[in-house]
Formats: structure tokens, C-alpha cells, sequence
């Protein structure tokens, strides 16, 4: 049997593992604290605080947009309207670097997997002479 079929037949046997370990995958919050203890972990931690000052930069403009009225008429209100979007975009894109951030993590273990697979593969066709 040559490597290829090999490998064939094990990726299936493996495929077959984990169908029925899906419900172990991690979840949202178990990938999160991957990604918080990652290499990446202080540039997480710097995004989210800046999340957070920026959250409350929107809670801010957002109520001087909509509640506040004063004689500065729309001037003000378009001065605080471009705030609230130039917050929430930043906001958003923060928030897609991360979940970024968590898939990258998630390949990369599953990479490691079939680095792992295939060197175990190599190794037993090289033990069986093959």
C-alpha cells in the first residue's frame, strides 16, 4: 500500500474521530482565552481596552447626538453624529481583528495536527519498509 492510501485511510479514520468529538470543540469563550494566552496576548489585551474606551466614547456621543439639545444646533449634533460613526466603525473593526485573531489560533492547532499525522505516517511506512 503506497503513502498516499495510507494517508487516505487515516485522514478517514480521523475524519470519523472527530465527528464524534465536535461536541468537545472549544466554544466562543474557550477560543477567546486561547486567543488571550496566545502569542498575540498583549496586542488582545490593547484592543480590548481600547474596545472598551471606545464603547464608551459611543454610549457618549450617541446621548449627545439624540438627547442633548442646545443652542449650538446642528453644528453640534453633526459634530457628535461623526463621532458616534467614527467610534462604532472602529469599534467593528476592533471586534473583526479579534475574531480574526481566534481563527488564525484555530488553524494553526489544526495545522499542527496534520504536521503531527503526516510525520506519524512517515514514521510507520519508514518503520514497515515501505
Amino acid at each position: 500500500m503506497d503513502f498516499d492510501k495510507k494517508l487516505r485511510q487515516q485522514l478517514q479514520q480521523e475524519s470519523k474521530q472527530l465527528e464524534q468529538k465536535m461536541d468537545q470543540q472549544p466554544g466562543l469563550f474557550e477560543m477567546l482565552g486561547q486567543a488571550y494566552s496566545s502569542k498575540m496576548k498583549v496586542w488582545m489585551y490593547l484592543v480590548g481596552a481600547v474596545a472598551l474606551l471606545l464603547s464608551a466614547l459611543m454610549l457618549w456621543s450617541g446621548y449627545q447626538f439624540f438627547f442633548v439639545t442646545t443652542d449650538a444646533g446642528l453644528a453640534h449634533k453633526l459634530h457628535f453624529g461623526v463621532l458616534l460613526l467614527l467610534s462604532t466603525m472602529v469599534q467593528i473593526a476592533l471586534k473583526m481583528w479579534g475574531f480574526h485573531e481566534m481563527n488564525r489560533q484555530s488553524l494553526l492547532r489544526e495545522i499542527k495536527r496534520l504536521q503531527l499525522m503526516t510525520e506519524r505516517l512517515g514514521d510507520r511506512d519508514q518503520a514497515d519498509g515501505v
